[in-house]
């Protein structure tokens, strides 16, 4: 994804067709309008055992072969942290991308989504709104629609007008039908370029088969708002938690130190909630904590993440030994840190235990977007990936995921 710039606002790094009249931004909270056909999902049913246990989000190192059919893999030398970094700076297939989010496969492999990616195509990189990597070990597949020439975006590339309604991959988790769920952020473009004034409008389910990654379904989420619950997916051996967070980045507010730049919407972008449904129906209407209990309306929902002092929450969620962990890149690119929280419910309270100083790849780059890696977790470690990027927006080598071991929460006694 581009970044803004301390100019003139965002800068557009792919040209943009522009159409000549645009529908004004709907109204914040509500559900999505003019929704296309939805793609049925046949009745389909998974029976694929899991290796993860319900009392944790991360799995051993990625396993299992090839998928075939898919363009040839890109292998590094094993599943280590180092090994996620040379990957990504080796910049094939994928030359740049960001919004890191992986999701751990029955069978031990690891299916990764990314925003904005640019592909590697024989007259130059190519904007994909959407991609995957089926990570299979040490070895990479790209995953996306079109063709090595044109490649399209992997999830609803029939629904895609390029740099006008895209859309984005937020958390998923695997259902009680064995498929993978993911939630995907509907996103408009309502300005005179991309990335000017951008608005997620409502949110989509997508389904899966996690054997041969094939997209089977898509349709509006249960709760289809542009609230964006789904943002991030947990699970434990009950309840399957949906947090929301607005993701509204390009084109709303002044920037507190220059004021001359639209970015976030301050009146959201703090603000994470969580709703819950049954462990694995995804497809059910979504129950949400209004700070007492889970209850049918989604008004009277109430944040839950900690807010003091982060005027940016985009928190990532899993589990870690019963207990729920989030980590936040907090101010997204504005911020120097990552924070970490605790909890023992999803609902919260959260306490932060601990907070890591982030330095960029460079003066003109910076950092957004920290996520939980579901496999490499040590003794009293995990893996994060980190978005990275330059301020000029422009496609440059910085344009990748980097990846770090942080703390785990300290261990309960028994």
């Amino acid at each position: 994804m581009p970044s803004p710039q301390t100019g003139d606002g965002a800068v557009t790094v792919h040209p943009a067709p522009v159409p000549a009249e645009r529908a004004s931004a709907p109204e914040r909270w509500t559900r999505a309008p003019e929704m296309v056909a939805d793609v049925a999902a046949p009745a389909r049913r998974v029976e694929t055992p899991s290796l993860r246990d319900p009392g944790s989000s991360f799995v051993p190192a990625p396993t299992g072969p090839p998928l075939a059919g898919l363009p040839e893999p890109v292998c590094v030398g094993g599943t280590e942290v180092d090994d996620l970094i040379g990957f990504f700076d080796g910049h094939t297939p994928v030359l740049g991308a960001d919004y890191q989010r992986a999701y751990p496969l029955p069978d031990g492999r690891v299916l990764w989504m990314f925003q904005d990616a640019f592909v590697a195509t024989s007259h130059g990189p190519a904007l994909v709104h959407n991609i995957g990597l089926l990570q299979s070990g040490g070895c990479f597949q790209l995953l996306r629609s079109g063709s090595a020439e044109h490649p399209r975006p992997y999830l609803l590339p029939d629904a895609t007008v390029a740099f006008e309604r895209w859309f984005w991959a937020l958390g998923g988790d695997l259902g009680s039908d064995g498929l993978l769920h993911v939630f995907v952020a509907e996103m408009r473009e309502h300005g005179s370029h991309y990335l000017d004034r951008t608005e997620p409008v409502a949110t989509w389910l997508v389904d899966i088969d996690p054997r041969d990654l094939q997209v089977i379904g898509a349709r509006p989420a249960p709760d289809d708002s542009n609230a964006l619950y789904g943002w991030s997916v947990v699970s434990d051996e009950d309840h399957s938690y949906l947090f929301a967070q607005c993701h509204r980045q390009f084109g709303w507010d002044p920037l507190w130190f220059a004021p001359q730049v639209l970015a976030h919407d301050l009146d959201c972008s703090a603000d994470v909630f969580v709703a819950r449904v049954a462990r694995g129906r995804f497809a059910a209407s979504p129950r949400y904590w209004d700070g007492r209990d889970w209850v049918e309306d989604a008004t009277a929902a109430v944040p839950v993440i900690p807010r003091d002092g982060r005027s940016i929450n985009p928190s990532q969620i899993a589990r870690w030994e019963g207990r729920f962990v989030a980590v936040t890149k907090v101010d997204d690119w504005w911020g120097d840190s990552i924070v970490l929280d605790v909890a023992d419910r999803a609902n919260g309270p959260w306490t932060t235990y601990a907070e890591i100083s982030v330095t960029p790849a460079c003066d003109g780059c910076n950092t957004y977007f920290a996520s939980i890696v579901p496999f490499g977790a040590g003794d009293r470690t995990f893996v994060i990936g980190l978005s990275c990027n330059a301020w000029s927006g422009e496609y440059t080598a910085h344009y990748n995921p980097t990846f770090l071991r942080v703390p785990a929460p300290t261990r309960l006694d028994p």
